[in-house]
């Protein structure tokens, strides 16, 4: 098994930097492992990748060692499998909410005695040749991050119950979705959302749990960095791509 330290790293109180994938593509996976970002973030709610890319991907950031973590697109038990069994370093779910939500993705994503993942000799498990299953259920637990977006105002009044939940290592603000159920879409600015991101730094502190947050670039991950959050997306492959060349063509038009 690839052993990333991203876990170990945040209970240490270290701030991690990732990138979303949203192209799926295995050469900005490696891209992002060169250029020295601690995760990627495969986007399977957004982003057009299977299980079946995914496991390409995953080894595609593992060659560089760079950790690949999922964003699954729902809090499925069997969606949730199928994304651990092929590689990925951990999940994202979208839309936890509430307290039961949580509980279910944290038994989803893990194994006994934590949880209750279902077992198979898959890739995750080196296709039988990490063993014994005991051993392997370990490392499993130990590595794989389970992280939950708050991105609905109505996670707002049960963040203190998400952060008591065992199994969650991360809460994770996603502003673009939660300024749209505050009634403020694409007003994503600190002072629009701060109720919130205020909120789930709080709880993730007092529970000892690392608050995550998607940013548009190093400014603003420098500035939630300083706020306490830890787990920081910072951009996506498109977007990097897109700004890049809409700066080189501009500069073009410009002789």
């Amino acid at each position: 098994m690839f052993m990333s330290n991203i876990k170990e790293r945040l209970k240490a109180g270290e701030c991690v930097y990732g990138v979303f994938i949203n192209s799926c593509s295995t050469i900005a996976c490696e891209v992002a492992g060169l250029a020295g970002y601690d995760f990627v973030m495969i986007d399977s709610e957004h982003g057009p990748s299977d299980a079946i890319d995914n496991r390409e991907l995953i080894l595609a950031a593992e060659y560089r060692g760079c950790a690949p973590i999922v964003r699954v697109s729902n809090s499925s038990r069997d969606l949730i499998l199928r994304t651990l069994d092929v590689g990925a370093h951990g999940v994202m779910v979208p839309q936890v909410n509430d307290r039961d939500t949580a509980h279910q993705v944290a038994q989803a994503a893990h194994y006994f005695p934590e949880g209750i993942r279902g077992v198979a000799n898959a890739r995750a498990a080196d296709y039988g040749f990490e063993s014994p299953l005991p051993h392997y259920f370990e490392l499993a637990n130990k590595r794989n991050l389970t992280i939950v977006q708050c991105e609905n105002i109505a996670a707002l009044p049960n963040l203190d119950e998400i952060g008591k939940q065992e199994g969650i290592d991360v809460i994770f603000v996603g502003p673009y979705d939660l300024s749209t159920t505050m009634g403020k879409p694409g007003k994503v600015a600190y002072e629009s959302i701060h109720e919130i991101t205020d909120a789930v730094a709080a709880v993730c502190k007092k529970n000892g749990k690392a608050a995550g947050i998607f940013v548009k670039d190093a400014a603003e991950a420098h500035f939630y960095r300083d706020k306490g959050f830890q787990f920081i997306i910072v951009g996506t492959d498109i977007g990097m791509y897109a700004a890049a060349c809409r700066n080189t063509m501009a500069k073009l038009k410009e002789g």
